[in-house]
């Protein structure tokens, strides 16, 4: 007789001694825990089922186990660890014909749930995620697997990633990728792992949000998926994803907390999503502003239950089985998955993969601003000359968020008047400024803050000058 059913009858049996009568008594075995689900005689009441959770566990012989009660279909369910968990290769996820078939607009697979279904969550209706849970389980793998579940089935005209990690080394296999998959928003890197670019990355963010709204409302359409119907030129989905939260949040202040929760506030309309994490689920980290911006969270295994109400605002996390094992929670439902595993080869030759198909793929910035000049220099440039030291201006300016006239003096060492006027406006035709606003002193934004695309810009506008 094996294992689970000999379970099944000690269960049975322990709630019977308990004077729990039970009657449709069933077992799923899933992955990594086995359901057991019974509908309990009139009389019996749900609290005297929980107040017994440890006596069962330890007649069972695991260290901990979760009582659903009710569920759906009005049983209730005790979940029991397994002794051998079986792994969920990635694999498995993308080759099933829930994910094949699916509709979803940012598909992310997670995994099996415990009647071994493939559980699957739609970024775009989130619209944001918060995933937590103590270090080492499996935080890192669940978001490779998301990341590789998007990427299967978008292409980079579809779908940007901006990808944030101040610990250096979690999203560093993804550098080599190609450049078409990353948003273009003017910075140079990749990947932000310091805490100056991840600041300018979100400012960045918010700079593109607006401009998106702006364009939605010209268009008269009230989100993307509707923009996206009409317009020749699609937006592609932007997908944020911080890796160590709570570690940026100690290092930049609560300046990236502002920046991060006005993202989430606004930008699902214009298809702009988060997904940060953190092993820090504490109530200085995962605020109450964040919370409320993020209605969909996963807890992995937390250290205490306090952690567990920080994360989810209620029990259980704390009695999960690391190694992936999950909660899904958006608002009242909770959903116990078993975690895939991706390892780095699979990462690795998928890149191969990717990178044949996409390696020579334009990267447009996703500034329609940036954008627009770039088409337009070349008759702005035809008919007029650089000035002599607009380079070395831009590359100056390029160190500041935003700049104006008295501030274009100061860096040019105050030997120049009249031009200022003049060369903001040069260096906004470039594309490297917002329009300055003459009324304020030229107050613009400095737009692209990457030297070596500032000067590909000067190169290219330097082709197109006349002849004397």
């Amino acid at each position: 007789m094996n294992e689970q059913l000999t379970q099944k009858e000690l269960l049975s049996a322990v709630l019977l001694s308990f004077q729990v009568a039970t009657y449709d008594f069933e077992e799923i075995k899933g992955t990594a825990v086995t359901l057991y689900k019974f509908r309990p005689k009139v009389g019996v009441r749900i609290s005297r089922i929980r107040s017994i959770k440890d006596e069962l566990a330890s007649v069972l012989g695991v260290p901990s186990l979760r009582i659903i009660a009710p569920m759906q279909d009005g049983c209730v369910g005790i979940e029991v660890p397994n002794k051998e968990r079986d792994i969920v290769p990635v694999d498995s996820l993308f080759e099933s014909e829930t994910y094949k078939q699916t509709t979803m607009a940012l598909p992310c697979c997670l995994g099996l749930t415990v009647t071994n279904e493939v559980f699957m969550a739609d970024l775009a209706e989130m619209p944001h995620l918060l995933v937590a849970g103590a270090t080492g389980q499996g935080k890192s793998v669940g978001l490779n697997v998301m990341l590789m579940s998007l990427m299967h089935k978008l292409t980079p005209e579809q779908l940007k990633f901006v990808l944030i990690d101040p610990k250096q080394v979690e999203f560093s296999i993804y550098e080599n990728y190609p450049k078409s998959y990353f948003a273009n928003i003017g910075l140079n890197d990749n990947i932000c792992t310091d805490t100056e670019s991840a600041e300018q990355t979100l400012s960045a963010l918010c700079r593109l949000m607006e401009q998106r709204y702006s364009l939605l409302r010209k268009s008269n359409v009230r989100n993307i998926k509707e923009y996206n119907a009409k317009a020749d030129t699609k937006l592609p989905y932007v997908v944020v994803v911080v890796d160590e939260y709570g570690d940026l949040v100690m290092t930049a202040g609560r300046e990236v907390e502002r920046s991060i929760c006005r993202i989430a506030q606004k930008a699902r309309a214009v298809g702009i999503h988060m997904i940060i994490s953190t092993q820090r689920p504490s109530a200085t980290i995962v605020t109450g502003n964040i919370k409320a911006n993020f209605p969909v969270r996963i807890a992995f295994r937390t250290t205490t239950g306090t952690d567990s109400r920080v994360i989810i605002d209620r029990n259980g996390a704390e009695k999960l089985t690391g190694r992936g094992d999950m909660l899904y929670c958006e608002g009242a439902d909770m959903t116990r998955v078993q975690g895939a595993y991706v390892d780095t080869d699979y990462i690795y030759n998928f890149r191969d993969e990717v990178s044949e198909l996409y390696e020579n793929t334009e990267n447009p910035s996703l500034f329609i601003e940036e954008v627009q000049q770039q088409e337009h220099r070349q008759q702005i440039f035809l008919s007029q000359h650089l000035f002599t030291n607009i380079e070395d201006l831009a590359h100056k300016v390029a160190d500041y968020p935003a700049t104006n006239t008295e501030m274009v003096r100061r860096l040019l060492g105050g030997s120049y008047h009249i031009e200022v006027g003049e060369m903001l406006i040069q260096l906004h035709q470039l594309g490297i400024v917002s329009k300055p606003d003459f009324w304020y002193g030229g107050k613009c934004t400095v737009i692209v803050r990457d030297h070596n695309r500032i000067t590909e810009i000067i190169k290219e506008a330097k082709a197109l000058e006349p002849d004397l």
